[in-house]
């Protein structure tokens, strides 16, 4: 019993040193394995022989004791430095993640913006694509300036020029006219004779052969065929020579020159008054008909066509033949820009036509004026002469009173 005290005495000694050096926890562990070693069978036998087995106790507890506060030192700083590695590595890793959270968070950002500044580029780029692409459409030959824009207009203003220079070319051939307005032959008989002599040699027809009186010529009956002066023929051919003879017909016989001491007697005078009114009455239907000549004579300076055909062919680019396929072709590729240009250049040829066809009908009233006027001479001659009879009977009756 006494042993068991003592015992109980030494393990609550070793609970207390082990207690105040390495505190409660640690002496609980400290107190579980002296327990077991005081337990033992071994130091229960040692006790029991009295005082030798208390120092043997003393030193086995003490060896023990000094044992584990080397372990429990040694476990410290192993787990203090483990958990310091641990620490470390813990902030290192706390670090490298915040670290590649801010690097991801910019890289997101730096992603964002050049995918922005990307799309704005794409955006940029292809609005000025757009704007290329539609100023190619819009200016291009092919698509925004109407049909065979350079063409037209080159054609169009050598169409302009024909026409302008046909009234100087018309005055001209008047001019050439054996009774051209104003002009005076030296011989009426010859000029007829002149006539005849041409009628023969170019103009004679199948049944004037027949009768023997000539052969037939290059342009049978040409200066008596008003249609000649509607088709196209060459300045130079003997269809011109056929459309100047056709003018002089209708005009009729040139006047014969009368002398200067002629001209200044009262019939000379009525006479050339007569002229005048005669040329001034003519020159109308006679420039109309040159002013149709005209137009349809063909001259090299406009590549052997006349203006007439000129006109045609530009009407038929439009309205007919090979011309006008190619042109309805070239309008289905034709942009808004380029169909508004050539319908305004379709609009502009219209109001030339109209022009053209004004001053044609200028010319046609200008005829009937002089027809009018022709017609009424016999009616007014009749007046005249009842004129003339009132004053003569009004005369003698003065006379007689």
């Amino acid at each position: 019993m006494r042993i068991r005290d003592k015992n109980a005495a030494k393990r609550r000694l070793v609970q207390m040193v082990l207690a105040t050096a390495l505190g409660s926890r640690r002496a609980i562990v400290v107190t579980a394995i002296a327990a077991s070693l005081l337990v033992s069978g071994v130091a229960y036998a040692a006790l029991c022989g009295g005082g030798p087995a208390e120092a043997w106790t003393i030193g086995m507890i003490t060896a023990l004791t000094n044992a584990v506060v080397g372990q429990i030192g040694s476990f410290t700083v192993a787990f203090m430095a483990e958990s310091q590695i641990r620490f470390e590595q813990v902030i290192s890793a706390l670090a490298v993640a915040t670290k590649q959270e801010g690097i991801s968070a910019n890289q997101v950002v730096d992603a964002s913006r050049n995918a922005g500044e990307t799309l704005l580029n794409a955006v940029r780029a292809q609005r000025i694509n757009d704007a290329a692409v539609k100023a190619y459409v819009d200016y291009s030959p092919q698509t925004g300036q109407g049909y065979d824009a350079c063409g037209t207009l080159a054609r169009n203003r050598s169409l302009d020029k024909a026409f302008g220079d046909a009234p100087a070319r018309a005055r001209n051939r008047v001019a050439t006219l054996d009774a051209a307005p104003g002009a005076l032959v030296e011989s009426r008989v010859k000029s007829m004779a002149d006539r005849l002599n041409m009628h023969r040699s170019k103009f004679c027809t199948q049944s004037e052969a027949d009768a023997g009186l000539c052969s037939v010529g290059s342009v049978p009956g040409g200066d008596a065929n008003a249609a000649l002066l509607f088709a196209g023929a060459s300045n130079t051919s003997d269809e011109a020579l056929a459309r100047k003879a056709f003018i002089q017909n209708v005009i009729g016989a040139p006047d014969q020159k009368i002398t200067q001491d002629a001209g200044k007697s009262q019939a000379g005078q009525a006479y050339l008054a007569a002229k005048n009114k005669k040329d001034a009455l003519m020159s109308i239907p006679a420039y109309s008909l040159a002013m149709i000549d005209a137009n349809n004579t063909r001259t090299d300076e406009y590549n052997g066509t006349s203006p007439n055909e000129m006109m045609k062919a530009r009407v038929n680019a439009y309205f007919g033949g090979k011309e006008a396929q190619q042109w309805a072709v070239g309008l289905a590729k034709e942009a808004p820009r380029g169909l508004i240009l050539e319908a305004n250049k379709m609009a502009g040829l219209e109001v030339w036509l109209r022009q053209q066809q004004y001053e044609q009908g200028q010319r046609l009233e200008a005829n009937l004026a002089a027809l009018v006027l022709t017609g009424t001479d016999e009616m007014q001659a009749d007046v005249d002469r009842k004129h003339a009879a009132v004053l003569q009977q009004t005369a003698t009756s003065k006379l007689k009173e």
